[in-house]
């Protein structure tokens, strides 16, 4: 079918922090939209084929998984009672707290690489009051350059603050700039939110029986948002027929649907590096910083080809007591490499989330997430005494304010699985200190001394050691081993 073009409400940015825009567009809010339907998915179902399908999103999508309420297990259940030939995989790719900026840059790993036959993209919430609409998009474009006959579907989930707009019949501005990318591309959506907020907004159902905070459902809340989805579905699978869908113009001008390859560049060592008592070292080994000078594997290395660096994931099931004894045995995380996640710009836990990133500057970061922890290892490469000199600007961490962190210094002899702690900085989160922290020990080559951070949180986490900075350095006499400067 033929679409025109539509314009964009305010100017779209690809920067992380957009301004909020002084006026939503008026764009109705309707419990679905059919547009193109999901031709390809209705085709393999009725000829009872197996398909997968993808739900990206954030919390709420990843909540979405958690009871048969959610919508995540109601839709394939919706579908198998249509098609009960059909052999439906449902694969759940929701992050809680990411937003379309991130579910774009993660597309290609947590979705696209499962190969679906549909996705439902879920990030009205997130969003906020951002014009997101060249994420949108390049969503739309990864998904039908991989393969055009993959069927998209956008739904937008509910925040308190939406009701508003819902009660004059208006789409929120998050929710208004999708629903403007999925009709130029003529992608189905479905109002999940709308339906919701009618039930609301007329008194029907409370908020507090929708949902325990401002916007997570309770199961009653995701019941609702199945119901809209067994009101769309049959509509989108009407036509039960194999289409290319076509990209065709853009609307935002020169899309940049994939950012340009990182290539690595040697890292600079620090001119005015002096050791303590202000001698100059034999040898300096700067942190190599991740997207700038480390990209790819988790081992970075030497012109000699000998691995000076690595990255790996420590699960948090060992961490949690921010006392220095996490990790001490190396066999809970050696072998365990972390993932470079190319458009992250970092290396990622089992998760999903960057244990080990940057912005593209010297802004490194070390930290953890809910699965893992990642642990930062130099490997000396020849017979020495080593100095450490571990910096950070901050500590960032959600919420937990009262909590402990620290970053342990640890050594570990070669062919010995127990390490020894070398220093120990400790603070509460909401000291913001950062930290400054030295070491230093004897080496001989193959030996190791990691850079383990964590905290007595449980559940929930995500954080890490924010401007960290690591320089290892090489004395030019020998001596024994000793600790400098552990807190």
């Amino acid at each position: 079918m033929k679409r025109k073009l539509l314009p964009a409400a305010v100017l779209s940015v690809f920067a992380f922090l957009l301004p909020a825009a002084e006026e939503s567009p008026s764009v109705p809010a309707r419990i679905f939209s059919v547009r193109d339907g999901m031709p390809n998915l209705a085709a393999k179902l009725a000829a009872g084929k197996k398909v997968t399908i993808v739900f990206l999103g954030g919390s709420i999508t990843q909540m979405g998984g958690s009871s048969g309420d959610g919508f995540v297990r109601a839709v394939p259940r919706i579908l198998q009672t249509r098609y009960p030939k059909a052999e439906i995989t449902v694969h759940n790719a929701g992050v809680g707290g990411s937003d379309s900026l991130e579910g774009a840059k993660r597309y290609d790993r947590d979705v696209l690489r499962r190969n679906p036959d549909a996705v439902f993209v879920e990030f009205a919430v997130n969003d906020r009051n951002f014009d997101r609409t060249i994420p949108m998009e390049r969503i739309v474009h990864k998904t039908w350059r991989k393969d055009p006959r993959i069927d998209l579907v956008f739904f937008y989930t509910l925040d308190k603050s939406h009701l508003e707009s819902y009660r004059a019949g208006n789409l929120p501005f998050a929710a208004a700039c999708h629903e403007k990318v999925a009709a130029f591309y003529g992608i189905p959506s479905v109002g999940t939110a709308f339906h919701a907020a009618e039930k609301i907004n007329s008194g029907t159902m409370r908020w507090q029986d929708f949902s325990g905070d401002t916007c997570h459902p309770k199961a009653a809340g995701y019941r609702l948002f199945a119901e809209a989805f067994a009101l769309a579905l049959p509509e989108f699978l009407r036509r039960e027929q194999e289409t290319t869908h076509r990209l065709g113009k853009s609307i935002t001008e020169n899309l940049e649907v994939y950012p340009p390859r990182l290539k690595p560049r040697t890292p600079a060592v620090p001119a005015a590096f002096r050791l303590p008592g202000g001698s100059m070292p034999e040898k300096v080994y700067p942190l190599p910083v991740p997207a700038v000078h480390w990209v790819g594997s988790a081992s970075w290395s030497l012109p000699s080809g000998k691995v000076l660096w690595r990255i790996d994931r420590l699960p948090r099931k060992h961490a949690g007591t921010a006392e220095g004894a996490s990790g001490v045995d190396r066999r809970l995380w050696e072998n365990r490499p972390a993932e470079w996640f190319e458009e992250g710009r970092g290396f990622t836990g089992s998760d999903g989330n960057c244990l080990f990133s940057s912005d593209g500057t010297d802004a490194v970061q070390l930290g953890f997430s809910t699965p893992d922890v990642g642990v930062l290892s130099f490997i000396a490469p020849e017979n020495g005494r080593y100095v450490f000199q571990v910096r950070s600007k901050a500590f960032d961490m959600w919420a937990n304010d009262g909590k402990t962190v620290a970053l342990s210094v640890l050594k570990f002899t070669s062919g010995r699985q127990h390490g020894e702690l070398l220093a120990l900085h400790r603070e509460r989160k909401k000291d913001r200190k950062g930290v400054s922290l030295d070491a230093e020990c004897v080496l001989a080559a193959g030996d190791a001394v990691a850079f383990l951070p964590d905290a007595n949180v449980p559940g929930y986490i995500r954080g890490g050691w924010r401007g960290l900075r690591i320089i290892a350095a090489k004395r030019a006499d020998g001596g024994r081993a000793e600790t400098l400067n552990g807190k």
